[in-house]
C-alpha cells in the first residue's frame, strides 16, 4: 500500500497536510503545499492543526503516519517579564503539543509511525518518540539538544527514552547532546527500520501493509499488552489478553 504524501514547496508557508487512504492517515508537516487540501499554519499553529487532525480522524483509521518532523523547531521558552499574554501563549502551545503526544501514543487500536529524514530535535523529536514505530533514512539523526539550552527534555522525551534504552543511556544522551545516527538509533531500539532515503516511502508502505494485515482486535490487544508491560509487571496480562481474543473469536464463530 502506498501512503499518499502531498507535494512540498519551500516558498509557501508551513502547513500540516492530512491525507487518508482507507484505514491509514498521513499527517505531513511541510514547508507548503500549493493547491490541494491542507491546514495553513505558522509553526506554532501546527500544534493546533495536528491536535485537531488527530482528534477528528475516523474511527476506522488503524495506522497514522507522521512525516516532516525535522521541520519542527525547539519548543520556545516561556517569555518571562513580557506580561501574562506571552506566558499564556506558551502554556497553550505546550498544552497542544502535550495532547498531540498523547493522541499519537495512547490509543491501543491505532499504530503511529514516524517517518524520519534529516536532523530531528525539539518538538519533532518528542513526536517521533511518542509514535509506536520509527522508520529512519540512513542519513537522518536524532538530536537531544535540550541540556545545551539549559533545559530538560519535555513532552515525554525523558520517559520514552527511559522505557526504551534505560537510565544510563538516556542520561548520557540527554546530558551530552550527542547526535544519534539512524544506525545507532536502530541499535538502541529507537528505530524499527533504517533504509536509504530513496527507499523510505516504499518501506513505510510495506510496513503499513504488514500492520494492516494483522486483525484489528489482535493488533489492539498486542499494543495494549506491550504498552502495559512497560509500566507494570503483571504476569497475567498476556493470558488475559489472549482470553479476550479467544472469547471474541468464539463469539464471532457462534
Amino acid at each position: 500500500m502506498s501512503v499518499p504524501v502531498a507535494a512540498v514547496s519551500a516558498a509557501a508557508a508551513t502547513r500540516l497536510v492530512t491525507v487518508t487512504s482507507g484505514p491509514c492517515a498521513s499527517l505531513t508537516v511541510s514547508s507548503g503545499t500549493p493547491g490541494g487540501a491542507g491546514v495553513n499554519a505558522s509553526v506554532p499553529g501546527v500544534a493546533a492543526a495536528m491536535d485537531d487532525a488527530l482528534r477528528d480522524l475516523r474511527g476506522d483509521i488503524r495506522v497514522v503516519v507522521v512525516r516532516g518532523l525535522a521541520r519542527l523547531p525547539q519548543l520556545p521558552a516561556p517569555q518571562t517579564g513580557s506580561g501574562t499574554a506571552a506566558g499564556s501563549s506558551f502554556d497553550r502551545s505546550f498544552d497542544r503539543w502535550s495532547r498531540v503526544v498523547r493522541r499519537l501514543s495512547e490509543r491501543p487500536d491505532r499504530v503511529s509511525v514516524a517517518v524520519l529524514a534529516g536532523q530531528v530535535s525539539g518538538v519533532g523529536l518528542a513526536l517521533a518518540l511518542a509514535c509506536d514505530l520509527r522508520v529512519m533514512a540512513q542519513d537522518s539523526a536524532l538530536r537531544f539538544t535540550d541540556s545545551g539550552h539549559g533545559r530538560v527534555p519535555a513532552l515525554g522525551v525523558a520517559r520514552a527514552l527511559l522505557g526504551s534504552i534505560g537510565y544510563s543511556r538516556a542520561l548520557h544522551l540527554c546530558l551530552t547532546g550527542q547526535p544519534v545516527s539512524a544506525h545507532e538509533a536502530a541499535g538502541l531500539g529507537l528505530a524499527a527500520v533504517v533504509v536509504p532515503g530513496d527507499r523510505l516511502d516504499a518501506e513505510v508502505g510495506r510496513l503499513v501493509d504488514r500492520v494492516l494485515a494483522v486483525p484489528r482486535d489482535a493488533a489492539t490487544e498486542l499494543k495494549a499488552l506491550l504498552a502495559g508491560a512497560r509500566h507494570d509487571a503483571d504476569a497475567d496480562a498476556d493470558t488475559a489478553a489472549l482470553a479476550r481474543l479467544l472469547a471474541a473469536e468464539a463469539g464471532n464463530v457462534g
